[in-house]
């Protein structure tokens, strides 16, 4: 049942509206041009095919491609060295199945990697990743596996306590404490949501606030960015619960209701075009928040066919929520992450073959 459910996230709809001049982006004075550079990957470029996505953690990064053997492939960034493939799809065991979302973890020693189907996060730490070996750490968070629930995105915030995006109650966010087993739902939907559907369950109505978490350990603060619009919250970490700093609504995600099949399968679709522009990705660093942002006219998305995976602005807002300043890439890419020791934006684009590209900041 569960693959129904995950499967109805996909179904998308057109829905363009009279609210393109409201948008977040208006609330930016400064913009800057991004030029980027290309990393040469020494030995083995043409394995890399098509990234989905990449992570930095220390002194490596991790491109995740669900369409190669080995989905994951991880790169020594001095030399520019494949140093190991690795991982491979499946239900076994240490076999990854469903959406991946990969960032640094809390301490900043090593990557996690969660995957939404198996339920599983996993550790690597940066020795673990600088060789050629590779050992999965389990972390366990006793998610109960049912079919009833989605997480789309899980972050470790201490030893013992991890966020979660989705859930079955009627919440955006699931707390995960291990050490005194508990769980409890956080996090209201926007009274901005005025979708009304008749006896809709909370975890159809959770489908269309799909987005991903990012955490800030030394300020104890999340970050929230719905994928599906241009909303984001910030929550302060208390230790046992979060609190609401500060929200974006300029625009929510736009859905409705789907029966298919007599009736039997119920989920919801969002919409492509909302708005301006929405939001494709976040990565932090200690100062700011970096969203990937779609702007609509800029790429010429004007209809359904005009539907694309990728952009090339930047928003960065700092971790009270007020606008820096907009960065102009020179290139569409479909996926970003901040990389602390060099001070960089790194990328995954086609040009128009796939590159692993990056930006001085």
């Amino acid at each position: 049942m569960r693959k129904i459910f995950v499967t109805s996230l996909l179904f998308i709809f057109w829905a363009c509206n009279n609210n393109k001049n409201i948008s977040i982006v208006d609330s930016f004075t400064t913009k800057q041009a991004l030029t980027h550079k290309v990393f040469e990957v020494q030995n083995g470029a043409n394995e890399l095919l098509n990234p989905y996505s990449i992570a930095v953690s220390g002194n490596t990064m991790t491109t995740h491609n669900f369409r190669t053997p080995n989905i994951f492939t991880t790169i020594d960034i001095a030399t520019g060295r494949i140093i190991k493939h690795w991982g491979t799809m499946g239900q076994g065991p240490n076999e990854f199945l469903g959406r991946i979302d990969m960032y640094n973890n809390y301490l900043g020693t090593g990557l996690n990697i969660w995957d939404d189907y198996t339920r599983k996060l996993y550790f690597f730490s940066n020795s673990n990743l600088e060789h050629d070996s590779i050992y999965f750490q389990n972390i366990a968070i006793n998610i109960k596996d049912d079919e009833l629930n989605i997480y789309d995105s899980v972050i470790q915030l201490d030893t013992f306590v991890f966020f979660a995006s989705g859930g079955n109650n009627d919440k955006l966010f699931t707390l995960f404490d291990t050490k005194n087993n508990e769980t409890k739902g956080l996090g209201d939907f926007p009274p901005e949501d005025k979708t009304e559907i008749k006896d809709l369950p909370p975890l159809f109505k959770k489908m269309a606030y799909n987005g991903r978490v990012r955490y800030n350990s030394s300020l104890k603060k999340l970050v929230y960015v719905s994928i599906a619009s241009e909303m984001f919250e910030i929550y302060n970490f208390d230790g046992s619960g979060v609190e609401l700093s500060k929200g974006n609504y300029s625009t929510i995600p736009e859905y409705k209701e789907v029966v298919r099949e007599n009736g039997n399968r119920r989920g919801v679709v969002t919409a492509i075009i909302n708005g301006r522009g929405n939001n494709m990705a976040v990565t932090v660093s200690d100062e700011n928040i970096f969203i990937l942002y779609q702007d609509y006219e800029r790429l010429g998305m004007e209809s359904e066919m005009d539907y694309k995976l990728y952009a090339d602005i930047v928003l960065v807002f700092d971790w009270n929520g007020e606008p820096v300043k907009i960065y102009e890439l020179d290139s569409y890419v479909s996926s970003i992450t901040y990389d602390k020791t060099r001070n960089r934006l790194w990328a995954v684009h086609n040009n128009p073959d796939p590159e692993i590209i990056y930006f001085e900041l």
